[in-house]
């Protein structure tokens, strides 16, 4: 845990100092690398967002924006919604075709999907994918909203992207063509959403192969194309594809849109898709899962509007400035809370959650400080009831100066911080002193190891009841009404309730309703839009319940 049990100290009046107006500065500290400071919003796009309570749901919520009521699409392409590999090309050969995109279960079309169809009533369906991507019964089922139903398949996903493509253009319908690996999804997702855009189709090819195969060489052949742009690096599509391409179709006609991670190469994609692009639309989807993202590429494509990818909780350093810049007028998140948070809709630049400095570093039984000897700069002691000259960074001090203040103001009563920062040779003592006295299985229950601690950061605080005559101590300030009003209020402060209770199996800590953390009122907002209950759930980071 975080809190300063340890020392089990009654934190009511007679013990608590206030600080003056001017704060103490803390003793000097060690330098840190600080995160990167992130670019000021050029623009607030409207946001929407499409989703659903699954990945099958959620498609068919991008086939009703696609769709409206009274539109029949020619053809819809059922695609797998667990494996995305001969999905890809599928995109471009619906949008080119006047088409949808659905997902749909291996084993039988889902009823959400299922009633999706009968809306639609295509006048066809094509089943993406040999029966061990989508079963038999797929088939079967689909024949019950189409009178055409046919199944296009390859004996490997490369051969059944080049199936697709053969299928929805003819020999002499487009003159330029798209290449991903089928190997990394990010890709292959953006890549058939530009590539549908355009109205071109999209080859996926085993990009580790020094060579296309002579099939997909003869391919690009009957079907005249005449420029190619390869999706991602050399790591994606090798060196020797590219010098190939550039043999038959002339280096000036072999284009390569990559970037240093897949958010930048994502983002170079749509710059060489659309050159032109007019103010409208911009589609993001999480850049950690592709399940949302294939639901709703279609309709990127189709609306010929470009597709980025993000961090869950954030936006990478690379996709804002098209975010924030005149061609979005509103951003579309694809997928719920739980794959694009609603702090993506606000086009919070992304900080670091590995360095110890950043406000929203993540540090838990399993993420350590580092270095784990780390100080903070700018420590305080802030304007408030304390004890023992507890101090916080400067950033968290006047978030909690003004928080308490508001406390008093709306009724709540009176509060003082009972721990504020603690460096890495008092954690220590704390922690060993409980295991000493309880057993180490209990201590790592309710204190955090020397290193692994919340407060080391200056961001953490344990939080007490002042002038309540039924509790003194920030250990039952749960049951007080500053208790209550921190759970309902801190958010609009900058600060989280760390360790909720329930939550024991992910955060590895016991419920703390003192131990808040502050993360700056952007996140801790959409936290608490989103329904959020741990950090590491909210970052989509991993459970940390022990060492």
């Amino acid at each position: 845990m975080q809190s300063f049990r340890a020392a089990a100290v009654a934190v009511g009046t007679a013990v608590l100092t206030l600080a003056a107006t001017a704060p103490v500065a803390a003793s000097p500290h060690r330098s840190v690398t600080a995160s990167a400071p992130t670019a000021a919003t050029i623009a607030s796009p409207s946001v929407t967002r499409i989703a659903g309570a699954d990945r099958y749901a959620a498609s068919a919520a991008a086939s009703r924006a696609a769709f409206p009521t009274g539109t029949t699409p020619a053809v819809v392409y059922l695609v797998s919604g667990t494996s995305p590999w001969e999905s890809f090309s599928a995109t471009p050969a619906a949008v080119h075709q006047g088409g949808g995109v659905l997902l749909t279960r291996a084993d039988g079309i889902p009823s959400s999907i299922a009633a999706e169809l009968k809306r639609l009533a295509p006048r066809s369906i094509v089943v993406v994918g040999p029966s061990s991507t989508l079963s038999s019964t797929v088939l079967s089922q689909a024949k019950a909203y189409a009178p055409d139903v046919r199944r296009i398949a390859g004996t490997s996903r490369y051969r059944t992207a080049e199936a697709l493509v053969r299928h929805a253009f003819p020999a002499g319908g487009t003159s330029r063509a798209w290449i991903a690996t089928g190997r990394v999804w990010p890709d292959g997702l953006v890549a058939g959403a530009a590539a549908a855009a355009q109205r071109a189709p999209l080859l996926t090819v085993d990009g580790s192969a020094t060579t296309l195969p002579g099939a997909t060489v003869t391919l690009i052949e009957d079907l005249g194309i005449t420029s190619i742009t390869i999706a991602g690096g050399p790591a994606g599509v090798s060196r020797g594809i590219e010098t190939q391409l550039q043999g038959i179709l002339g280096a000036a006609n072999v284009a390569r849109a990559s970037g240093a991670d897949r958010y930048a190469a994502a983002a170079r994609v749509n710059h060489l898709a659309f050159p032109d692009l007019a103010p409208g639309t911009a589609y993001v989807a999480s850049g950690r899962d592709v399940v949302d993202g294939l639901a709703g590429a279609f309709l990127a494509g189709k609306k010929r509007r470009p597709l980025y990818l993000t961090v869950p909780y954030c936006v990478p350093a690379a996709v804002r400035p098209a975010l924030a810049g005149p061609t979005t007028t509103r951003v579309t998140l694809l997928g719920g809370e739980g794959s694009v948070r609603s702090l993506v809709g606000t086009l919070e630049g992304c900080r670091s959650i590995v360095t110890a400095s950043s406000r929203w570093v993540l540090v838990n039984k399993r993420n350590p400080l580092r270095p784990t000897s780390y100080v903070p700069a700018g420590l305080v002691v802030p304007n408030v009831a304390h004890h023992n000259n507890a101090r916080l960074r400067s950033d968290a001090a006047a978030a909690l100066t003004r928080m308490f203040s508001a406390a008093r103001a709306e009724g709540a009563g009176r509060m003082a911080i009972a721990s504020g920062y603690r460096s890495y040779s008092t954690q220590s003592s704390v922690y060993w002193n409980r295991v000493a006295t309880h057993g180490r299985a209990y201590a790592d229950q309710w204190i955090a190891r020397p290193g692994h601690s919340e407060h080391q950061t200056g961001l953490g605080v344990d939080i007490a009841p002042v002038g309540t005559s039924s509790c003194s101590v920030h250990n039952c300030i749960g049951s007080t009404p500053q208790g209550a009003w921190l759970k309902r209020n801190a958010w609009r402060f900058g600060f989280v309730l760390r360790y909720e209770s329930g939550y024991t199996p992910v955060t590895g800590y016991n419920s703390e309703p003192w131990h808040f953390r502050y993360v700056g009122t952007p996140l801790s907002t959409a936290y608490r839009k989103g329904g959020w209950h741990s950090y590491e759930q909210f970052l989509g980071e991993p459970a940390a319940p022990t060492y």
